[in-house]
């Protein structure tokens, strides 16, 4: 295995550094979005729940009317 880099010339280990960096910021870009994707999903998710609470409530006051 050593043997493999050691006949490599600068342009192999700067073709590598650029891959190593391209794959850094294509994996943190994704993690990013993601993050925000999650977020919007919970606020999402607590919106709809607080709507079905609102709207338990009114059923209730309602039926207790009746």
């Amino acid at each position: 295995m050593i043997q493999m880099f050691s006949n490599w010339t600068y342009v192999e280990w700067l073709i590598l550094i650029i891959d190593i960096v391209a794959v850094v910021i294509v994996v943190r870009f994704l993690r990013n979005k993601i993050k925000k994707k999650l977020d919007e999903v919970e606020l999402r998710q607590n919106f709809q729940t607080r709507q079905r609470r609102e709207l338990a409530k009114q059923d209730n006051r309602q039926s207790s009317e009746e």
